[in-house]
């Protein structure tokens, strides 16, 4: 069997890492050829999306970019489909004439998609932004009524989905062996002095932390040496003592099994409710204990009480987290199951069987 992958980003971005190129040695070992043409580069990637990311003008060369690059490798997509048995785009929206050719070609489509693209994204009121939203507005259901299947990360997106094609639900999945618990430092002591807070994400989320700057400030007042670790994005409140650190691939599984609660601040809206919650499965791969909103796929995620806790508004976080940062024995405990949970549930050993039993349906290719 051959699949033809095509990506929206290279490996160092998460939902293509996640959904497509940590599957590729897997899938190669059982047989299958895999091929990849990747629209944004990691190379692109960095140089172009995050230097942009406040800037309108340098934005506006990114997306342009991003075009030109999308129709020069939608042609060498077309060129190379025929060759394979099956076709998989991830999350690439292509313009229509590009649409009109992939609905004629007789190689099956699947098509997977990780955020709730569908909807308002409701984070920026810039021009270049509502023109992207109205392009995935119109663009992503004809992308999935192309296809044959479509591969989606929880419930609110695959209730989408399914109204154009069949669907197969995978979680993340996460590669829990690149979190070992046994990397773990020793935690600090049982009155919660010196504990570290964890938190993973980037420039477009890191305002969610925003939500609980009153928790946080009041606990640093109530808990001695209290800290707060930001991966992969600057933030700041008073009186918070709070490192920003820049994210590296090679370094975020040691920067978060570093940590002792893996934290996750979300409003409760159309965007956040078709997130996959990746934060909550690497905090929990790490043994970490997390404190969540209960929005989306999170009350699915999270146990509360047993693999972490969901905790709502101002006064639910700071009891959430003080009851975290009080009792170590807590902490160690909701850590332990939320890996086996993990494990079980979202690791990638578990989702990639899945996967491959799906491409071969769709392929016509005999387990």
């Amino acid at each position: 069997m051959h699949v033809l992958f095509v990506t929206q980003y290279g490996p160092r971005a998460a939902s293509s890492r996640t959904r497509v190129f940590n599957y590729l040695p897997f899938l190669r070992s059982h047989g299958v050829e895999c091929d990849v043409l990747t629209i944004l580069t990691d190379d692109l990637l960095a140089g172009s999306q995050v230097i942009a990311s406040n800037r309108p003008f340098r934005k506006m060369l990114y997306y342009l970019r991003a075009a030109w690059r999308t129709l020069f490798c939608g042609a060498r997509m077309l060129r190379r489909a025929g060759q394979a048995d099956v076709l998989f785009i991830q999350k690439v929206i292509f313009p229509a004439p590009l649409r009109w050719c992939l609905r004629r070609l007789s190689t099956p489509v699947v098509y997977d998609f990780d955020d709730a693209i569908f909807t308002t994204e409701i984070r920026s009121g810039h021009w270049l932004a509502r023109w992207k939203e109205a392009r995935n507005t119109r663009g992503l259901p004809a992308m999935l009524a192309l296809s044959q299947h479509a591969v989606v990360e929880n419930d609110y997106t695959g209730e989408m989905a399914q109204r154009f094609c069949p669907v197969l639900t995978i979680t993340g999945p996460i590669d829990t062996e690149r979190y070992r618990s046994d990397q773990l430092r020793e935690g600090p002591g049982a009155d919660g002095e010196g504990v570290l807070l964890g938190w993973i994400g980037s420039g477009s989320t890191v305002a969610y932390l925003d939500r609980i700057r009153v928790p946080l400030q009041r606990l640093t007042v109530r808990f001695a040496g209290l800290r707060l670790l930001v991966i992969g994005a600057e933030w700041s409140a008073p009186g918070v003592n709070v490192e920003c650190r820049d994210w590296d691939l090679e370094r975020e599984a040691a920067d978060l099994v570093a940590c002792d609660i893996g934290i996750m601040p979300v409003p409760d809206d159309p965007w956040t409710r078709g997130k996959g919650g990746y934060k909550l499965l690497q905090y929990m791969a790490a043994s970490l204990p997390v404190v969540t909103d209960p929005v989306g796929i999170n009350v699915e995620i999270v146990a509360s009480g047993e693999s972490g806790l969901l905790v709502e508004g101002e006064d639910g976080w700071e009891a959430g987290l003080a009851r975290l940062i009080e009792d170590g024995d807590l902490r160690q405990r909701l850590g332990a199951a939320g890996r086996d949970r993990v494990e079980a549930m979202y690791s990638q050993g578990v989702q990639q069987d899945q996967l491959l039993t799906m491409l071969r349906q769709v392929a016509g290719v005999p387990a």
